[in-house]
């Protein structure tokens, strides 16, 4: 019973322990494996962040997400990733 009970509980809790880890691993103090992909989704998330700040489409989406009303993947939707890439 209990086996079930925590399988179930780290799905939920997957995908914002995965947003927090990855936030962490931006900065340089922190220790763990950066790889390339982490790399480029740190340097993206920083440029939504700035986008963020001026367009409210993106700053809606990454509320969702901040929010857990929507992925993580919903970030990088092709609408918003040109927000973002535009600046």
């Amino acid at each position: 019973m209990w086996r079930r009970f925590f399988r179930r509980a780290a799905r939920s809790i997957d995908i914002p322990w995965q947003i927090v880890v990855s936030g962490d691993l931006r900065f340089p103090e922190a220790e763990g494996k950066r790889t390339p992909a982490l790399r480029f989704i740190n340097a993206y998330m920083a440029r939504l962040h700035k986008a963020a700040h001026r367009d409210p489409v993106v700053a809606k989406a990454f509320n969702d997400v901040a929010s857990l009303l929507a992925p993580p993947q919903s970030l990088m939707r092709p609408g918003i990733m040109w927000r973002v890439l535009r600046g």
